[in-house]
């Protein structure tokens, strides 16, 4: 019970954080998170069929493939607030990711979500190649969002010229 009260607060309690950041830098940044998500829907269904993981707890069952409480829900917002504190100075961006990135792969939170409550147990993969692919998986963000951002300022640039 207490895993799935925990999966629950994972789930919906980071958005909540979003009304303290203004409108325009949660539209600004939402791209990025969006992407964020996205690319970790599709790691959590590549591990999943790689057998990297079994997820032992979930709170949408049909939905098991992926871990729902972190894809949607802490792991988007994160993104957006690293975005917001950090986007434009790439080596406090990729410092900040790779704090993030071990405390989510290696520890704490692994072993809180592994050793201690069972949620889920990491199969054919260790927490440190885990840490590798999130620390990529940051630098593609990064790079995804730094080429979109320059397509929209370049469209808007041709608007206001045009």
């Amino acid at each position: 019970m207490l895993n799935k009260v925990l999966l629950w607060v994972i789930l919906i309690a980071p958005w909540f954080t979003l009304f303290l950041m203004k409108k325009e830098n949660i539209k600004r940044f939402m791209p990025a998170a969006f992407s964020a998500s996205y690319l970790m829907i599709i790691y959590n269904v590549v591990a999943y069929n790689q057998n990297h993981w079994a997820i032992n707890e979930t709170i949408i069952p049909w939905l098991k493939p992926l871990f729902v409480s972190g894809v949607f829900g802490a792991f988007p917002v994160i993104a957006l607030w690293v975005f917001y504190f950090t986007y434009g100075k790439f080596w406090k961006y990729i410092t900040t990711n790779i704090i993030i990135d071990f405390m989510f792969a290696v520890f704490p939170l692994h072993y809180l979500f592994q050793d201690v409550l069972n949620i889920y147990e990491l199969v054919t993969i260790t927490p440190w190649k885990r840490f590798l692919l999130f620390v990529s998986f940051s630098l593609i963000i990064y790079v995804y969002y730094r080429w979109q951002e320059t397509m929209f300022h370049s469209k808007q640039n041709e608007k206001t010229l045009g």
